[in-house]
């Protein structure tokens, strides 16, 4: 118990044609590369721990962002863990940052832009801090996987390992990347990051023959 996995999102057509945020987020969804980082990233979520395919065992919450594209990865990924009926709470503290009017560079250089009314990667400290305080008490009793986008876990995971702001700014967070934190039992509680396999595949990943799939429930 006591794990929480961050999963961004797999890429999606704004992830390669910038233009599409300038549309609404229905127009926002994952490409075929983004579907096929999707299917990677659970296989290798699917392995951490059996008991979340059990039904009725309630081992396992799920959330996501108010975007279409979390939650299309969220369903795609629960569905290769055989969790067909689970479906994720939304919760609009796990939206991406407010990048503003017009996308600047420094937004994702500089902890403290605003540029073009945008809202800075501390600000969504504030927001990621708020989130880790609800499912605090979840914690106790399950395992969590929340589905979200680059800044907002960038933000959190910066919240998670207390990292200052500079560090935050420096973390990697690739289109379909999962990461997984173990929280301690003793008090005062932190969390401690685990390794994942590889699983990252490139926007140009090749087809998939064979999606991953998830054992038989024990």
């Amino acid at each position: 118990m006591n794990r929480l996995v961050l999963i961004r999102h797999g890429g999606s057509t704004a992830n390669e044609d910038a233009s599409f945020y300038n549309y609404n987020d229905s127009a926002i969804c994952l490409t075929t590369n983004g579907i096929r980082q999707a299917l990677n990233t659970a296989g290798v979520v699917t392995g951490i721990e059996p008991r979340w395919g059990k039904p009725g065992n309630f081992a396992l919450e799920t959330f996501a962002s108010e975007y279409g594209r979390t939650q299309q990865t969220a369903r795609i990924v629960l569905d290769q863990m055989g969790l067909l009926s689970v479906t994720p709470r939304i919760n609009p503290l796990l939206n991406e940052r407010d990048y503003g009017t017009t996308y600047d560079p420094a937004m994702d250089i500089d902890p403290g832009c605003t540029l073009n009314g945008s809202e800075s990667s501390i600000a969504a400290r504030v927001r990621a801090r708020s989130f880790l305080a609800q499912i605090d008490g979840l914690l106790g009793r399950a395992d969590i996987i929340s589905f979200s986008h680059f800044g907002t876990i960038r933000a959190l995971i910066a919240e998670i390992l207390g990292l200052d702001d500079a560090a935050m700014m420096l973390r990697s967070v690739d289109n379909g990347a999962a990461f997984l934190f173990a929280r301690t039992a003793t008090a005062p509680s932190r969390y401690v990051e685990q390794p994942l396999p590889a699983h990252v595949l490139p926007k140009s990943a090749s087809a998939i023959t064979q999606p991953p799939a998830a054992p038989p429930p024990n």
